[in-house]
């Protein structure tokens, strides 16, 4: 296993410093590939092949190293993964005294090849998923989902199945509250550090949320993941998605407590076959974007839902109708007060058009209020006491695309504003 060779010499560093003694690791060859001598590698070692063969432990006094070329009093020791001697450990000294050191230091050596090969397999299967879901989510062709159900079966998984699937987008987020931030001064992780949390978050998300084998997670960016979860044939839809939503609550409380972060999760739609896979995909975007512009917790958001619904709705205008409400709207949309006017107008929208609680929430004197109001109406000759003139700003509100406004619309509602 060429690995050995990787580790070696950082394996034979750290050791020797804690026993005090020598230490020499060789490949199953009987070539030194980590020394705390290092004129010695890349030099062969002919004990090494005797441990080998034998497979056991062997001491070798003063008197016998003299007539072997490159041998050095002390112990060798079988280097076992998977059954199967893959080098040699040596440890230099005099083997009554070295020998009670044999067994700790083979079984450390030993569980750091393990660590080493776990965490190789990891990214592998990490990149073959991440792989999977690229060719996946970005199939054009018949034959290009063919490929990504073979490609899916030599992984273990079977996208062919009859299970329905869903999916499901964990977007990360790692910043802290602004109450802990004033506690203590939070430093966002650098690039270095970020592969690391993935791992970790990786495995919170494998612990609360996979409990089907034909479950698949993989990450899609450094903060955000996809969930593939496959839905069992003998479980009605609406107790999966109650049983999901209590996973997610159990989640989202482990993340905030231990990991002092939080999570926007979106669900799409449950189908079946690969191609509702891409299809669930798209849904639960779409349910992630709009929701992230919701004030909302937990932000937890479903493809289905009517506030989710309805703020694609006002997304999804088609470009006539936005370029007709622009027109239509050019000297409300343009006004140097529209940020302050569209908030109170979303504001008003949000209490349901109820002109007293708005102006509670905005902190505004009702007169002040109406005031604004009127100054909306005369801007955009719309009468907003009508519903449906009404749904027609707002949309257009929230179609605008002005960074500046978006901005805005963001403010705190306590947050006074320059107009009366």
């Amino acid at each position: 296993m060429g690995f050995l060779k990787d580790i070696s010499q950082l394996i034979v560093e750290n050791t020797s410093k804690i026993i005090e003694y020598p230490i020499s690791i060789s490949d199953n060859k009987g070539f030194i590939i980590g020394s705390s001598d290092i004129s010695r590698l890349g030099s062969f070692h002919p004990a090494s092949l005797e441990v080998v063969k034998r497979k056991k432990t062997i001491s070798y006094e003063l008197d016998e190293v003299k007539s072997l070329h490159n041998v050095l009093p002390g112990v060798a020791s079988p280097i076992i993964i998977n059954h199967e001697p893959i080098g040699v450990l040596g440890i230099v000294g005099k083997p009554a005294e070295v020998q009670k050191y044999a067994q700790l230091v083979k079984s450390h050596v030993e569980l750091m090849c393990h660590e080493y090969l776990k965490k190789e397999m990891s990214a592998l299967e990490s990149k073959t998923l991440d792989n999977l879901f690229r060719y996946l989510l970005n199939s054009q062709k018949p034959e290009d989902l063919e490929y990504c159900v073979r490609y899916a079966k030599m992984l273990g998984y079977h996208l062919d199945s009859s299970h329905s699937r869903i999916c499901f987008l964990i977007e990360i987020n790692f910043e802290i509250e602004s109450s802990h931030s004033l506690e203590m001064e939070v430093q966002m992780p650098d690039k270095y550090s970020w592969h690391f949390l993935q791992n970790n978050i990786s495995e919170i998300l494998q612990y609360y949320l996979i409990d089907n084998p034909e479950d698949i997670l993989s990450p899609l960016t450094l903060d955000q993941f996809i969930l593939i979860k496959a839905i069992d044939k003998e479980e009605a839809h609406e107790l999966f998605m109650k049983r999901m939503d209590h996973k997610i609550h159990r989640l989202l409380q482990y993340l905030k407590t231990e990991n002092s972060c939080s999570a926007s999760i979106s669900i799409g739609s449950a189908n079946n076959g690969i191609h509702g896979i891409k299809d669930s995909y798209q849904a639960a975007l779409k349910a992630l974007t709009a929701g992230k512009k919701i004030s909302k917790s937990p932000r937890v958001f479903h493809y289905n839902d009517w506030n989710i619904i309805f703020e694609l709705a006002g997304n999804g205008l088609n470009q006539y109708v936005k370029d007709t409400l622009k027109e239509k709207l050019h000297d409300f949309i343009n006004h140097v007060n529209y940020p302050t006017l569209a908030q109170t107008f979303m504001a008003y929208c949000s209490c349901n058009m109820n002109m007293s609680e708005t102006a509670r929430i905005l902190f505004l004197h009702r007169n002040s209020l109406v005031y604004r109001m009127e100054k909306i109406n005369e801007l955009t000759k719309l009468d907003i006491s009508r519903f449906d003139h009404c749904m027609l700003l707002y949309f257009a509100i929230k179609s605008s695309g002005n960074s500046e406004t978006q901005e805005s619309l963001k403010m705190d509602k306590t947050e006074e504003s320059f107009l009366p």
